[in-house]
């Protein structure tokens, strides 16, 4: 490659690569080169190539999964947050395919904060639901959902089959529910929440605490999510 003169080397390469974004030869979503393989193509070094690339993330270009390399930046999700948020039904509207993964479950007795929401005393039995949601495979959101387990005993298995909160419910009789509250805030997430993420620890993500109430105006859910805020812009309704 023909170096400019008076431009630095790795601005050279960054610009080099958003061209070949620009022009198709990476895609949304298509894996980047490794580290390796441009330093063979540009003929420099690896600090070369990592400050190309740290720019390249900066700039929300290329994100980067713990593990698995650096990936060009799919389009941001526009996610509304209004009283019938449904993630399915927000994404299958991009044209993009939904899938909703059970990570983990438990029935404990809820804390103060938890039975507040919920309006049930403290100590009441909960259903805590630690899962992921994805467009395309791509990870969204992670999500924290506690509900009353007395209500929605055997919840854990039908929300396994159907991959939706929303259509585990129907079979409780709730055919219809809508959002109470929800509170927005932004935060640096865990160890555990990037990993599932596939994120850098230090980028920040959205979080929302939220409310979802029967016809009855019940509290049926007190959920806590995660969003990256790389691929999802919240819209408040």
């Amino acid at each position: 490659m023909d170096w400019e003169s008076g431009l630095s080397i790795w601005k050279q390469i960054e610009k080099q690569l958003l061209s070949d974004i620009s022009e198709g030869v990476f895609a949304p979503g298509d894996k980047m080169p490794t580290e390796m393989e441009m330093v063979r193509r540009f003929g420099v070094n690896r600090h070369t190539v990592r400050r190309a690339m740290s720019a390249l993330v900066d700039s929300n270009v290329v994100r980067v999964e713990q593990g698995r390399g650096a990936f060009v930046q799919e389009q941001i999700l526009d996610y509304p947050l209004g009283s019938k948020t449904r993630f399915s039904q927000i994404v299958s509207g991009r044209h993009r395919l939904p899938d909703k993964r059970l990570v983990s479950h438990e029935v404990l007795k809820a804390s103060a904060a938890v039975a507040q929401h919920l309006d049930v005393k403290p100590g009441t039995r909960v259903i805590e639901l630690f899962s992921v949601s994805e467009a395309d495979g791509v990870p969204l959101a992670v999500s924290t959902s506690y509900l009353p387990a007395g209500r929605f005993d055997g919840i854990v298995e039908i929300f396994m089959e159907t991959k939706s909160l929303t259509e585990a419910l129907k079979r409780f009789g709730i055919d219809d529910y809508s959002r109470k509250t929800t509170r927005i805030s932004a935060t640096l997430p865990s160890s555990r929440v990037a990993s599932l993420l596939k994120q850098a620890k230090n980028r920040p993500v959205i979080s929302t605490e939220s409310v979802d109430v029967d016809s009855a105006g019940v509290p049926i859910e007190y959920g806590v999510t995660a969003f990256s805020s790389d691929r999802v812009q919240l819209i408040v309704e």
